[in-house]
């Protein structure tokens, strides 16, 4: 895939994807925007770095969650999901294609790069600051996120 093969598909996620991206988080729906974070320690309060959306993850284990979203080996304790505490505004992310493009750029292989490798193709995005969440499922190795594992699922009011 070309450089701007590339641009074009970070340019199509346009104000229809923040409509999305908003209505699922006040809905708490399929499209709501989740980070998902290796399973160490306590349940983080807060999110930053790379999201994507519940629908691409629902009903899959860790594993398939890390071949997904390209994060090979971070997930092998388990993992949080964590959901955004309020609908995020156009200054709150960065569009990052697709997950078989590692960091929204055509991939290039690296022999010592064993973790961050191109996923399955889930939309993925960047925040550009850390936001408040709450962990709404701690997954063990093998176990499916779903209903049966959701900690919790509040409703937000829109901003």
């Amino acid at each position: 895939m070309t450089e701007a093969e590339v641009k074009q598909l970070t340019e199509e996620m346009t104000e229809a994807k923040l409509s999305q991206l908003s209505a699922g988080i006040t809905s708490r729906n399929l499209d709501q925007p989740l980070k998902v974070l290796p399973a160490i320690g306590e349940p983080p309060k807060v999110a930053r770095g790379y999201f994507t959306q519940q629908k691409f993850i629902w009903g899959k284990t860790p594993e398939e969650m890390e071949a997904i979203l390209g994060i090979f080996g971070k997930l092998r304790r388990g993992a949080y999901i964590v959901q955004f505490e309020a609908p995020l505004k156009p200054t709150d992310y960065e569009n990052r294609a697709y997950t078989y493009l590692p960091d929204g750029k055509e991939y290039k292989p690296d022999p010592a790069e064993t973790v961050y490798l191109p996923g399955s193709g889930a939309p993925q995005w960047t925040l550009t600051r850390e936001v408040q969440g709450s962990c709404i499922a701690r997954l063990h190795p093998g176990q499916v996120f779903g209903q049966s594992t959701l900690i919790k699922l509040q409703p937000v009011k829109p901003r």
